[in-house]
């Protein structure tokens, strides 16, 4: 799933929640390295921003080699060891906001785990490469990624028609 989509869902879900914006952050933190390498990419000329309305795995794993250190950051995040770890830190150390945080993270590592096919994460990461192929893709044509997207297409519409009716209803009552 785009990262802005881990955003979105998070936030409909949660936007009831006192910290709806940790669970938001949270759900999209694995994928900021991308971000920061997308970033870099075009400033040095490797991508164009043309090239970021098509960009797909075999081009975006083509340019990776180059940035190792995308590669290490993007395992860690990934990672369900290192999620299980903070996610334990979190419940012996109190601090606000943190596991609201650090749950939208978790719901980043469960969706990626149902919509990753070829490209799919290490989840056992640094203890192992083990890795969960989906039978489904949000990106990959062969594993199902135009009816994935046009599922999620219509399922965020009617999700936004409900928060502007929700909105709606709210301010009338105001």
């Amino acid at each position: 799933m785009f990262t802005w989509h881990h955003g979105f869902w998070i936030y409909f879900l949660t936007r009831h929640h006192p910290m709806v914006w940790n669970f938001l952050i949270g759900s999209m933190l694995p994928d900021y390295i991308y971000i920061i390498a997308v970033g870099i990419m075009l400033l040095h000329g490797q991508l164009s921003w043309i090239d970021l309305l098509h960009l797909d795995p075999a081009k975006m794993m083509s340019l990776l080699p180059m940035y190792p250190w995308v590669v290490k950051i993007d395992l860690i995040g990934h990672s369900i060891v290192v999620w299980g770890i903070v996610f334990i830190t979190t419940l012996l150390v109190q601090v606000k906001g943190v596991q609201a945080f650090v749950i939208g993270w978790g719901t980043h590592l469960l969706i990626d785990s149902l919509t990753h096919a070829a490209y799919a994460n290490y989840l056992l990461y640094p203890l192992s490469l083990f890795s969960v192929h989906s039978p489904i893709s949000y990106w990959e044509i062969q594993y199902f990624a135009n009816e994935f997207k046009w599922i999620n297409r219509i399922l965020m519409s009617l999700a936004v028609l409900y928060l502007l009716c929700e909105w709606l209803k709210t301010k009338k009552k105001q």
